[in-house]
């Protein structure tokens, strides 16, 4: 595929979807709202050397819109919409709504973003640019790279696969892969919430940063580091707000 066939469709996506310009909201009524009453803090239990994530008090979506909301201020998560966001399609609770859309909208948004991000690049003009994204946003570099920094593993809701059950490829339904998958659904669900401006900035604050491994063969190449430091810092760096104005 061209370089120049990525760059349209990427301009595409960005037209078709907003990623950028169009902020928009969709109203949290339209999401499935579940309030079976589940915790504030998890714990874990184990069945026949199956870890389980168990209820312990207060209601699991508010608990988890606290969550996101502490880690992505000043957002504000509908409850409904960070249960979805947070619960992996092997939980239990998955039959009432789990995230495997919004992880697909997420990816595809990572994608357009480094996409967009590589084409202005001087020192990625050489390199093949469908293989950085593929190498950066693996989502299991996702899930071991970025997630802990949103303190995810402490609240995705997942159940792990018993050793050589049927029909689980232990790799796929692994701690990191699910993980990378609650970051890409957390961030399509930014799109999704908050529209393509704050997605867009969360992406360079929050997402890029955590992706560069100095001398090392996964994350962004060492020669663009310069350039995804700069950007941070063009949306105001480290402590930059996902709602400010740049």
């Amino acid at each position: 595929m061209s370089r120049a066939f990525r760059l349209v469709c990427a301009r595409r996506a960005l037209d078709s979807h907003s990623l950028i310009y169009t902020p928009y909201r969709i109203s949290a009524r339209r999401l499935h709202t579940h309030t079976e009453a589940v915790p504030s803090t998890f714990r874990h239990s184990t069945d026949g050397g199956r870890r389980i994530t168990t209820p312990s008090s207060g209601h699991v979506s508010e608990s988890l819109a606290q969550h996101l909301n502490k880690t992505f201020p000043p957002l504000e998560f509908p409850p409904a919409l960070a249960q979805r966001l947070l619960t992996h399609l092997s939980h239990r609770d998955s039959l009432t709504g789990h995230n495997s859309r919004f992880s697909f909208l997420g990816r595809r948004t990572l994608e357009a973003y480094m996409m967009l991000f590589l084409q202005g690049l001087p020192a990625a003009a050489e390199h093949d640019h469908s293989r950085i994204a593929a190498r950066v946003l693996n989502t299991h570099g996702l899930g071991e790279h970025v997630a802990p920094h949103w303190r995810l593993q402490d609240v995705m809701r997942w159940v792990p696969p018993r050793a050589g059950e049927a029909g689980l490829d232990g790799r796929a339904a692994g701690l990191h892969k699910v993980a990378g998958t609650m970051v890409e659904a957390v961030v399509g669900g930014v799109l999704h919430q908050f529209g393509g401006r704050i997605a867009h900035r969360l992406f360079h604050l929050r997402v890029l940063p955590h992706l560069l491994h100095p001398g090392s063969p996964i994350g962004l190449p060492d020669v663009l580091h310069s350039d995804a430091l700069k950007a941070a810092e063009h949306y105001g760096g480290s402590k930059g707000s996902l709602v400010r104005n740049s």
